[in-house]
């Protein structure tokens, strides 16, 4: 479930699998799974993914699998945690994107302008997200940590090897 910071509800997916769990990350993955917005739109993501929330870093990083490679859509967000296994956070709006030719852009920062004033997120969670969007931005452009492709396609073989065959196999 993903949150703004004012506590209000932002997003929810329908259904996904865990995949991995440690101290530091979750990993989950998912295909053709109904996401339902605040604004009571609803659609389906039809790609498949993987998606790695981290416990102690302010962004969350989705592997999209596309026909020609690996497209990676990145939210800056708290840490999540996990209630009754359900994982939350609170987006904030900011998102870094990877595309499958390694093009690296910032995405919504005047959305990010306006939520800033009207959500009042202060000083302390600028500084952090802006500290973590560039460790984030360096990590993309290097292919670093979990900017991996094979982790992605490791990740969704189990998901389908576990979870899915059946279902999306059509």
């Amino acid at each position: 479930m993903c949150f703004k910071h004012d506590g209000s509800l932002h997003r929810i997916w329908d259904k996904a699998a865990l995949i991995y769990e440690d101290e530091e990350k979750i990993m989950i993955s998912n295909a053709k799974t109904l996401i339902r917005e605040s604004d009571n739109r609803v659609w389906m993501a039809k790609e498949p993914s993987l998606s790695i929330y981290y416990k102690n870093r302010w962004f969350n990083i989705m592997g999209i699998i596309r026909s020609e490679g690996i497209h990676y859509y990145c939210n800056m967000a708290t840490p999540c945690v996990v209630e009754n296994d359900v994982i939350k956070y609170i987006d904030y709006d900011l998102d870094l994107v990877k595309t499958v030719k390694n093009e690296i852009k910032i995405l919504d920062e005047d959305e990010y302008k306006v939520n800033k004033e009207k959500y009042g997120y202060g000083e302390d969670v600028e500084n952090v997200l802006q500290k973590e969007l560039e460790l984030l931005k360096e990590d993309a452009i290097n292919n670093r940590g979990d900017f991996n492709n094979q982790i992605i396609y490791d990740g969704f073989d189990t998901f389908m090897k576990l979870f899915a065959r059946r279902e999306y196999e059509d």
